[in-house]
């Protein structure tokens, strides 16, 4: 059961980069807002500003998103993006564990302490527009701040989830990354990207991450996205590769779908 909800609640992960294009230099016009059932809610400040919170997590783990827009051209575009989120809440509410039977499962043993911990992270970004399509290049660092001991027997060894908190344990991880997209049609589009993840020295040190989506444009308000992500990672059992999303229920592989929705402020207001 928890793995379905670590799994769920992170689900957002394997979407979160793609007006529909956060991994993207370029920003969403001024007033533009965007959701999906996994994604982030992204707001358009203005041309030079956009940020994003997680509506599904907010409340167990407080998290903000701002992307500023550093230089624009119409073949070229850089940007910064920086993140801070709060997971304690979160970890806590994994340690208390479910009843199985006369036994209690958690993915973190309750007799532990989940301190304080407040993630930070900063990446560059720079996106080109080539006539075959559009790639963004990033890289950037991520630091993980401890209030007090947090032991590492407390990390939950799952794909996605080892190497994003990893951070607190390590005190910082590198990422580095490339996304490609391509219209295919005038409403149908293909995107792909490429990421690394690095825990310098910490057990379980890297996690190499693939995604795949195609995406139905119904209209400038509505898309559908559906794919696949692959994770390659060391953990501390070993080597490991997977395709998500994974149904533990089922023991298998289901493609990940997901809606998202669009629109204007501006229009709000008229």
């Amino acid at each position: 059961m928890y793995k379905h909800l670590i799994y769920i609640l992170l689900f957002g992960q394997l979407f979160s980069k793609n007006i529909w294009a956060p991994q993207s230099a370029y920003l969403m016009p001024d007033k533009r807002w965007e959701v999906g059932l996994f994604h982030p809610f992204r707001y358009g400040l203005s041309d030079k500003i956009n940020y994003s919170i997680h509506p599904a997590l907010f409340f167990i783990m407080p998290n903000l998103s701002i992307k500023l827009s550093h230089y624009k051209s119409e073949k070229k575009s850089t940007a910064t993006r920086h993140s801070v989120y709060y997971p304690t809440k979160l970890l806590k509410m994994l340690k208390v564990g479910v009843a199985v039977g006369d036994k209690t499962a958690s993915l973190i043993p309750p007799g532990f302490i989940i301190p304080h911990m407040i993630g930070f992270s900063s990446d560059y970004v720079f996106t080109k527009i080539y006539s075959f399509g559009e790639a963004s290049f990033y890289g950037g660092i991520n630091l993980g701040v401890v209030i007090g001991d947090l032991d590492e027997r407390t990390t939950i060894d799952l794909p996605l989830v080892y190497h994003r908190l990893g951070v607190f344990y390590n005190q910082y991880g590198i990422d580095l990354g490339v996304d490609f997209s391509k219209a295919l049609t005038r409403s149908i589009g293909g995107y792909a990207d490429l990421d690394l993840k690095l825990l310098p020295g910490f057990v379980g040190s890297y996690s190499i991450e693939h995604k795949f989506l195609f995406s139905w444009e119904k209209s400038k308000k509505t898309r559908v996205s559906f794919g696949y992500k692959f994770v390659y990672g060391k953990f501390p059992y070993g080597n490991q590769a997977r395709i998500l999303p994974f149904i533990p229920l089922l023991e298998s592989w289901v493609p990940m779908v997901d809606i998202q929705w669009a629109g204007s402020a501006q229009n709000i207001k008229k």
